[in-house]
């Protein structure tokens, strides 16, 4: 890499993490819990980033990159393919699919699809505090199409636009949001790895629909009206992270990542990763969570397996524990080819 394309490279991260962390300091003073909607997207991505305690923004640099820093995209060697399932808190799931194309002499594109569902939620009112008898749904989706480009040898950085959606029983809401990230590889301490990632920056969600509506008397006459609700910002949300190889031998390889998340809504919280790769081949993952409510420690692992030539499965679990809920296992699989 010449010093002057690192120069600039340099440039751009630390404009753009002061620009992003001066924008975050803006009304910090207030207290914002609770003021966002569509939070499924903050959710991670991937059994590797999340058996590794979600500190994975210095490290994405496959297709969960798609969720995780679109900047990382543009390090893909191969064209990959990842697909995730998850049981969730008590009845709910998360999917996610993602498709990420190299195209040698432009870049990487990439096409996701993340979807929640909540399974059925009894009715409540307050006349029937223990239920109606009902049941009802809430639904959520993303739809993200990304580009990534490798600057330089050390260098890459994208963007996705995405399309938001939120179903909660009669009512819905939409918007767009955007993703921004880099992705920076020094030439010291075995190629420390610097990443960011700025995650929906865009509109507000206000839900409408049928179930707001309601009939009201006045007098002797009765006439339709609509209950008024409030838009809410989608959550926002400032990854920076580091990641270098503690060890590197011939057989096995030891990473450690930290990474420090900066949210609208909520108080910063810290993540600490780390992976032993045997042969590339076999791999044993560890993470921890600071200042998250429910959870905390992680743990999980993964394999390699080369199918046919130049094709290959990475199949990957991971476990967290809650406080209160149930704990979850998540699975995901990574196809390069």
């Amino acid at each position: 890499m010449r010093p002057k394309h690192t120069r600039v490279a340099i440039i751009i991260v630390f404009t753009i993490l002061f620009c992003t962390h001066y924008s975050f300091g803006q009304g910090s003073s207030l207290n914002q819990v609770g003021t966002s909607m569509a939070n499924f997207l903050k959710i991670g991505v991937g059994a590797r980033a999340a058996s590794m305690g979600d500190a994975y923004v210095a490290l994405a640099d496959d297709a969960s990159s798609l969720y995780w820093n679109p900047g990382g995209l543009g390090m893909l060697r191969k064209n990959e393919i990842i697909f995730q399932t998850t049981d969730w808190i008590l009845d709910s799931k998360l999917y996610f699919l993602g498709l990420a194309y190299k195209i040698n002499w432009l870049g990487v594109f990439g096409i996701s699809f993340y979807s929640f569902s909540s399974g059925d939620i009894k009715e409540t009112t307050i006349y029937y505090p223990n239920g109606t008898g009902n049941t009802f749904q809430t639904s959520n989706l993303a739809v993200g199409i990304s580009f990534s480009r490798q600057i330089t040898d050390r260098f890459s950085t994208g963007f996705t636009v995405k399309y938001i959606y939120e179903q909660l029983y009669l009512e819905k809401a939409s918007t767009v949001g955007i993703d921004v990230g880099s992705l920076f590889v020094t030439d010291f301490l075995n190629n420390l790895r610097i990443g960011f990632a700025l995650s929906n920056l865009g509109g507000r969600m206000q839900l409408n629909g049928a179930g707001l509506g309601f009939r009201r008397t006045s007098g002797i006459k009765t006439y339709q009206a609509e209950y008024s609700t409030e838009p809410w910002d989608i959550p926002l949300l400032f990854r920076f992270g580091l990641a270098t190889d503690l060890v590197k031998r011939d057989y096995y390889r030891m990473t450690v990542a930290i990474e420090a998340l900066d949210t609208r809504d909520f108080t910063n919280r810290l993540s600490i990763g780390s992976e032993i790769a045997f042969q590339e081949t076999v791999f044993l993952r560890g993470g921890y969570k600071f200042d998250f409510d429910e959870t905390d420690l992680t743990v999980g692992g993964g394999v390699k397996i080369n199918l046919l030539r130049g094709l290959e499965m990475n199949v990957d679990y991971a476990f967290g524990n809650f406080v209160v809920f149930n704990n979850y296992h998540r699975f995901s699989i990574v196809m390069a080819f």
